[in-house]
């Protein structure tokens, strides 16, 4: 393929992975007129969005799998027509239920793209890897800043159905944009069990994954509770909103750098931003309101460049494309499983700090640094080159 065919190439991959995000992000918008909808409470409305989340990191080991079979083109796009398809579907959901069925499906669909598009990339962006992963994150920040803030007027302008009618639509779009431009990968005659177990098992890729899923909760829980928490401390509902969407939008700065990190060594370098933005967390409870704002660009800024330094050197790891989805897939799947545990226990903390946010954003932050300690296990002297 020509460089022109690896730019236009990407270029579809960035514009699913944006499209994606937004089928993530839009459901916030519409959690209270779905509640009112179906005569249920916003609390159980919110299973919405944990069922996204179980589907998505359920099946990212099993998409890995399936990519090492069938190919990574052919598990993206499985992935983003399933997500278009449950998407669309949602928009004439006849009950809560069957709702909360598609959502689950949204997130099977998204576990299937996610790592099979890194594999794509890295087929693609020879020599820039890290850059065009760092373009990757910053896509979907993107999407999730374009889900929350462009689809709140086409919520209360149009109604909550045309909220996922138009996502799973443009969702769709992309999805068949990319098959146009991607060509054929690689399709093997069977499974190698063998090769299986071996990435499963890989002592790197899990040393990775729970050194660093402090900071894939941190970045995961600090804009959920963000707004709740500023307000909680006098500031205006329209501020509190627009500190806790920043996150994901300075992101797609931290994605737009991060290929310039690639020179230094990554693991090192990771540990240094993830202490530094574990300690302004941490002390979140004690800084002033003028000081949230730059604690919440240096979040969204840092957690993306670091997510995007693992994405690379967990591709740098794996020399065959054929396992490159099954390792991203296993890396989420560590970190999802166990980052999404943080946020119900940073909310009981609150809770039972009698609403006081201070001691959860200790926690929060101290959690992030503490799994660090995991990455003394890949040795003093590892050095990983990143493309």
């Amino acid at each position: 393929m020509s460089s022109t065919g690896n730019r236009t190439g990407i270029g579809a991959i960035l514009t699913a992975r944006l499209f994606y995000s937004v089928n993530w992000y839009n459901v916030s918008p519409a959690l209270v007129p779905i509640g009112h909808a179906y005569g249920i409470s916003l609390a159980e409305t919110s299973l919405s969005l944990s069922l996204f989340l179980v589907g998505a990191g359920i099946f990212q080991v099993p998409a890995g799998i399936v990519a090492s079979r069938i190919g990574a083109r052919k598990t993206a796009l499985m992935g983003l027509y399933l997500m278009s398809a449950a998407a669309i579907l949602t928009s004439i959901s006849p009950s809560f239920e069957v709702l909360l069925a598609l959502r689950f499906a949204v997130g099977v669909g998204a576990a299937m793209f996610f790592s099979t598009a890194i594999a794509l990339l890295n087929d693609l962006a020879t020599g820039s890897l890290t850059s065009v992963i760092g373009y990757y994150n910053a896509s979907f920040n993107l999407g999730a800043g374009i889900g929350i803030i462009a689809f709140t007027p086409v919520v209360s302008l149009l109604g909550w159905r045309y909220d996922f009618l138009i996502s799973g639509s443009l969702e769709l779009a992309s999805a068949i944009l990319l098959n146009i431009l991607i060509r054929e990968t690689g399709v093997y005659p069977e499974f190698d069990f063998s090769g299986l177990r071996k990435r499963l098992m890989n002592r790197q890729i899990w040393i990775i994954g729970i050194g660093l899923v402090g900071l894939w909760s941190l970045n995961y829980t600090l804009p959920e509770y963000f707004k709740a928490f500023a307000s909680s401390v006098g500031i205006g509902s329209f501020a509190a909103g627009a500190m806790g969407g920043l996150v994901p939008m300075a992101g797609v700065v931290g994605g737009t750098v991060a290929g310039m990190f690639r020179r230094y060594n990554p693991i090192k370098l990771s540990i240094l931003l993830v202490i530094a933005v574990g300690i302004s967390v941490a002390l979140l409870g004690t800084a002033g309101h003028a000081e949230y704002w730059g604690i919440v660009v240096e979040v969204g800024v840092i957690a993306t460049v670091i997510i995007s330094l693992e994405y690379a050197i967990v591709a740098s790891i794996e020399k065959s494309s054929r396992y490159m989805s099954l390792n991203i897939g296993l890396i989420n799947s560590i970190q999802i499983g166990i980052g999404s545990v943080i946020p119900l226990i940073f909310g009981i903390i609150v809770q039972g700090s009698a609403g006081s946010y201070t001691y959860a954003w200790l926690f929060l932050g101290l959690f992030s640094i503490s799994t660090l300690v995991f990455l003394a296990g890949l040795g003093r002297n590892t050095r990983i080159a990143l493309a």
